[in-house]
C-alpha cells in the first residue's frame, strides 16, 4: 500500500484492513491489486468480508448494497450527532457493534450472578469491576448510550441477587427501595455507576 498508492490511507489490525478510496472505480481498482498481490504469497481476500462499503451520509446510502462496516468491535456507518453548537448533523461514526454487543450479554449471562447468593455485595463488585470498565472505556467512547441495556442488565441481575440472598427483599418494592438505598450510600460500588444515571439505572 506504501509503495503502490501512497495517497490513500487505510488501517490495519491483524488479518482486518480498512482502505480509504475517493470513488468506487477507485475501490475497485485497488481491490483488484490487493487481490492480486495477496495471489502471488499463495493467499487471498476472503470472499464474504471483504466488501465495497458506500461511507455516505448525504441520503443517497439505499443506492448501495453495502452502507456499513465493522472494525476492532465497532460499525461504522450513517448516524446522527450533535455539533458542539447544540445542532445536529449526520456523519459516518462508529458505535459499539451488534455483534460486541451480544458477545458482552453472553459473557454477563454466563456469571449468573443472581445464583453468587454465598458472596458478598462487594465480592460481586469487584468481579464485575475487573471487566465491565474496560467495556465502557472502550466501546463507550462513542455513542455510549448505545452500552445503556447491557448496564441495566447487569444491574438487573444485581437486583436479583439482593432479592436471591435477602427473603426481606423478596418484594420488588423493598427491593428496589434497597437498591436505592445502596446507590446512594456508595455510588461508585459498581464502577459502570459512574456512567449511569439512577433514572434509568435498572430500566
Amino acid at each position: 500500500m506504501v509503495r503502490e498508492f501512497p495517497t490513500i490511507p487505510f488501517e490495519r489490525f491483524c488479518d482486518d484492513v480498512v482502505v480509504h478510496c475517493v470513488s468506487e472505480k477507485q475501490a475497485r481498482y485497488v481491490r483488484e491489486r490487493i487481490a492480486a498481490r495477496l495471489g502471488e504469497l499463495g493467499l487471498r481476500l476472503h470472499p464474504d468480508k471483504t466488501r465495497i462499503v458506500f461511507c455516505g451520509r448525504t441520503g443517497r446510502e439505499s443506492s448501495y448494497e453495502h452502507t456499513s462496516f465493522t472494525f476492532l468491535g465497532y460499525e461504522f456507518r450513517k448516524r446522527t450527532a450533535r455539533a458542539k453548537g447544540g445542532g445536529v448533523f449526520n456523519g459516518f461514526l462508529p458505535g459499539v457493534s451488534r455483534q460486541a454487543i451480544k458477545k458482552m450479554n453472553q459473557v454477563v449471562k454466563g456469571w449468573q450472578l443472581h445464583r453468587w447468593t454465598g458472596r458478598t455485595l462487594n465480592e460481586l463488585a469487584a468481579w464485575v469491576n475487573q471487566i465491565v470498565p474496560g467495556w465502557v472505556r472502550y466501546y463507550g467512547r462513542y455513542y455510549p448510550s448505545l452500552l445503556r441495556p447491557l448496564l441495566r442488565r447487569i444491574n438487573a441481575y444485581i437486583l436479583r441477587w439482593a432479592r436471591n440472598k435477602y427473603r426481606r427483599l423478596r418484594s420488588f418494592k423493598k427491593a428496589l427501595a434497597w437498591w436505592n438505598g445502596v446507590v446512594r450510600r456508595d455510588p461508585t460500588l459498581f464502577t459502570h455507576w459512574q456512567w449511569m444515571t439512577n433514572l434509568w439505572m435498572t430500566g
